[in-house]
């Protein structure tokens, strides 16, 4: 047969498949009006088990695995229908925003005063901490109403410490924004830059500028900020240590940039989020995070991803990680993971609101993040 009579053949049997698939879908709706009136659990493992097995004894061995997956798909398609006619809504509690807010953060002069003041403005109360943890257990507490922390970075990836603490504390994303960073190599006054052996900062801000660091031949040190680092810079008598630091942050310390604009790439920026004790969402919300695990087997994710697909959700960040010692229950192995999940979307669409109910009801661990605003 010629190109075009195959393709042609193909067309016919897809039409028929889409009429199919649509009978399908009817039945489908049937099937969850009787669960409905008999209270019945949407998931039903074994009917899909008995489904597929029947679908690989139609087909020959070599077409097994793709009919299984086929089949797979089919029926989650299904029961994401399901969801969205079976499932009822319950209403979030949401807290007003305050007025005349108190912000923690870590370490004055840090980008992370930058994200404070863009997100609570220049009069903005700000209590400063020595570490990430003080932060979230203040707010967790109730003594700050805010707390700002870096947790990405479009150089250098992902904050893995504020990663580490959102699994341990109680807490909402109530906005996130994205500071530009500029980095430079601040010292003493009257130091140059052939005198400097030794750097001081931040973790992610010396991978900011590992090239720079790399040429110079630095030996580096890790601080807890990048404030920090220019403060022990400043406090010390050696005119051969320097801090990777903001402009701003050298000055307040007294030092003088002996480099300038030493980041690897220049649209550098990091991404902060601001957290609260209760649950705030914007009128202009229009992002929401969650984290969850998923089953320990094979395409489990891909079909977690499936329901985003089928209510039109663009997911616009996927991040793993391994489950922390203090959610050691939900281990299967070592190398079990958990997912943060971002997508664009709102709580008060129907559609989002149903989706999440049903992770939260099947999935083995599930936390609702927050739905804000990116500023």
């Amino acid at each position: 047969m010629e190109l075009k009579e195959l393709r042609d053949e193909i067309d016919k049997i897809d039409d028929e498949m889409a009429r199919l698939f649509e009978k399908r879908a009817k039945v489908a709706c049937e099937v969850a009006e009787y669960k409905r009136q008999h209270n019945m659990e949407i998931l039903q493992s074994g009917r899909e088990e008995e489904v597929i097995r029947r679908a690989e004894e139609l087909v020959s061995p070599d077409m097994t695995d793709g009919v299984g997956l086929f089949f797979t798909t089919l029926m989650d398609i299904s029961k994401c229908r399901q969801q969205q006619l079976l499932t009822g809504i319950k209403p979030f509690v949401i807290t007003p925003e305050t007025k005349f807010p108190t912000v923690g953060a870590v370490t004055k002069g840090s980008y992370t005063a930058d994200a404070c003041e863009k997100f609570c403005g220049k009069k903005c109360r700000i209590t400063y901490f020595r570490d990430f943890s003080e932060v979230f257990e203040a707010v967790e507490k109730g003594e700050i109403d805010y707390g700002v922390l870096p947790i990405e970075n479009s150089t250098a990836g992902d904050v893995g410490a504020t990663y580490g603490l959102m699994l341990k504390h109680d807490f909402y994303i109530c906005r996130s924004t994205k500071i530009r960073i500029n980095h430079v190599l601040a010292a003493k006054k009257g130091a140059k830059l052939s005198d400097i052996k030794v750097v001081m900062s931040h973790e992610m801000a010396l991978k900011q500028c590992s090239k720079f660091l790399e040429e110079g031949k630095f030996a580096f040190e890790e601080a807890s900020s990048t404030a920090k680092a220019a403060e022990a810079v400043a406090a010390s008598e050696d005119m051969t240590v320097a801090a990777v630091c903001s402009e701003s942050c050298a000055r307040l310390f007294g030092l003088e940039p002996v480099a300038v604009d030493i980041t690897d790439i220049k649209d550098n920026y990091t991404r902060f989020i601001m957290i609260s004790k209760n649950l705030q969402i914007p009128n202009k919300a229009s992002v929401v995070s969650l984290c969850l695990t998923v089953p320990h087997t094979a395409g489990s994710l891909y079909r977690i991803l499936t329901r985003f697909a089928y209510c039109g959700l663009n997911l616009c960040r996927i991040e793993s990680k391994p489950i922390p010692d203090s959610l050691a229950y939900l281990k299967d192995d070592a190398f079990d993971f958990i997912f943060f999940l971002d997508f664009i979307g709102s709580v008060m669409d129907e559609s989002v609101a149903k989706l999440l109910i049903g992770l939260e009801s099947q999935m083995k661990y599930y936390r609702f993040l927050g739905n804000y605003e990116e500023i």
